[in-house]
């Protein structure tokens, strides 16, 4: 019976050390056991079985075990060190190391609280980022030449809670209350300790490479994969701008919240696919994720760190609902840009924008932050060194911009209209440019700027001239408060449609006397490409 126990509680060990390691590297359905983590679901579990957590589900805990078992190996003497009564030093250490965790979150370091957990060590550890490789190196250290899970009854604030819980549980100690902790259980006996020195020894004189040179060295060799580029030439970064807020994860909404309920475990660094997840090193909020855009950025339709937080500090959202979603805004310095340092005619923030918040205007870059999102695309392909350019500032809280009805979307844009606008442009039931001026000037630049594909474009006047721009630019529809007589057969011709307050036999010009200039421009041309060249001659007139 007891054989059959102890299989069945190895088999659940090991299944779950290697679900929680495959969700680090993007294992389907392995990210479900990091749920396990969560601190509630814990709790439960240490009332009805004991610190079963600790013993079976810890992957801190099953990697202390794994090592205990190579460096103590045990065949008569049972281990029972989670249940073994508890030293005076190790209740002051444990309680300490509790509350300095509460003391740290209770002032707002929220990132160093969460250090000591188990799943952020682990987490850390995996990404080989050095924090958390370091604490993990402390804890397989402890491990082997200690006895125990040291880490587990002595530091993690999760055992001392749960220690606590224990006490009430429906499975009781096997240790019996005549136990002093002698611990006289735990050293190894002479045979096999001078076994071990013996086959030391013999690996060493035949030339073989030791269990602990072999390890060496595979952790040499991944530390050269990641310090070097294989033989090319080094990748110029650039700095860090300095930013007012952080820009965190989509879905972690309130910045508060986020820090408070952030355990660290890097799942969200290991899965994104964008590669712009890396843990922050600044003092409050060390070891949780933000968005760093040296590396990569936020793509648009990803939702992957919602679906892989355990702990719910990173809100799932549904892939319709991440465009909407804002990070931040993007920030344009003039004096770091290439085009006006080097003359160059770089358009990279321009072109890689995937919501299009970022046009030329006057030769320069215009960040539209009503459109902005805040993914870092722009911040990302930046050429500019050792700053970029354009940086990305992060919301203290989120926004989520959700699109209307078409109704009342061209309700809105009207009223646009009204308060002085030109022209107003609509995209996926979000307004996403606004221009003023006189004329076709401010139709034209949009179209320039490729921003009227699959729009709905909203202007006070369509004749045959703003027909042909809107056509060739892509629109889906076209709203005017009055509309020429031959603008609606351009359209339809497209495949667009025209919904207009009134319809008139010409457009006349700012007197009102005679026809619009631009409309003379094209009276003889049919094409709509054509009718754009001969609107451009004419404003050059």
């Amino acid at each position: 019976m007891k054989a059959v126990r102890f299989m069945a509680k190895t088999f659940v060990r090991l299944l779950f050390l290697v679900a929680v390691t495959g969700a680090f590297y993007g294992l389907p359905f392995c990210w479900l056991a990091a749920r396990a983590e969560r601190f509630l679901w814990a709790l439960v579990l240490t009332i009805l079985l004991g610190r079963f957590f600790c013993d079976a589900l810890c992957p801190l805990g099953i990697v202390q075990s794994l090592v205990n078992w190579v460096f103590h190996p045990r065949r008569h003497v049972r281990r029972v060190c989670t249940r073994l009564p508890e030293t005076k030093a190790q209740r002051i250490v444990r309680w300490s190391v509790l509350g300095a965790c509460v003391a740290l979150a209770a002032v707002g370091c929220a990132g160093f609280a969460s250090l000591p957990l188990p799943m952020s060590v682990y987490g850390k550890a995996l990404l080989l980022w050095w924090p958390g490789v370091t604490l993990g190196a402390v804890v397989v250290v402890l491990a082997a030449f200690c006895k125990g899970r040291i880490w587990c009854n002595w530091v993690c604030p999760y055992g001392t809670v749960f220690n606590l819980v224990s006490r009430l549980s429906l499975v009781k100690d096997k240790v019996g209350p005549g136990c002093d902790n002698c611990r006289l259980c735990f050293p190894q006996t002479k045979r096999e300790k001078s076994a071990g020195d013996q086959s030391a020894t013999v690996s060493a004189a035949e030339g073989g490479a030791t269990r602990r040179e072999t390890l060496k060295g595979v952790a040499l060799l991944a530390a050269a994969d990641k310090l070097t580029d294989g033989g090319l030439a080094d990748v110029s970064l650039p700095v860090v701008p300095a930013r007012e807020a952080p820009v965190l994860p989509p879905g972690a909404v309130d910045r508060r919240l986020f820090s408070l309920k952030c355990v660290g475990c890097q799942l969200c660094v290991a899965n994104c696919p964008g590669e712009c997840l890396k843990p922050s090193t600044s003092l409050p909020t060390f070891g949780q994720p933000q968005l760093d855009f040296r590396y990569g950025y936020c793509i648009m339709s990803c939702v992957r760190c919602g679906e892989v937080c355990p702990e719910k500090a990173i809100e799932f959202l549904q892939r319709e609902q991440r465009p909407h979603v804002h990070l931040g805004y993007a920030v344009w310095e003039k004096d770091r840009c290439v085009r006006t340092t080097n003359g160059d005619s770089c358009t990279a923030c321009v072109r890689k924008c995937p919501v299009r918040a970022i046009h030329l205007v006057k030769g320069f870059p215009f960040v539209n932050r009503d459109v902005c999102i805040g993914c870092g695309a722009c911040e990302h392909v930046c050429p500019a060194r050792p700053l970029p350019a354009i940086h990305v500032q992060g919301f203290a809280r989120q926004r989520v911009v959700n699109p209307i009805s078409e109704a009342d979307l061209i309700a809105e844009m009207r009223a646009r209209l009204d308060g002085g606008a030109a022209v107003v442009v609509a995209r996926d039931g979000v307004i996403v440019a606004i221009e003023e001026g006189e004329g076709l000037a401010p139709l034209l630049k949009l179209y320039d700027a490729r921003r009227l594909a699959g729009t709905i474009v909203a202007t006070r006047t369509v004749g045959r001239a703003a027909a042909a721009i809107c056509a060739v630019g892509g629109a889906r529809l076209v709203v005017a408060v009055t509309a020429g007589k031959g603008a609606g057969e351009i359209l339809r011709a497209r495949g667009i449609e025209l919904r207009a307050a009134q319809t008139v036999e010409r457009i006349l010009d700012r007197k009102r006397k005679d026809s619009c200039p631009m409309e003379k421009a094209v009276m003889s041309v049919t094409e709509p490409e054509k009718m754009i060249e001969a609107i451009r001659k004419a404003m050059r007139k």
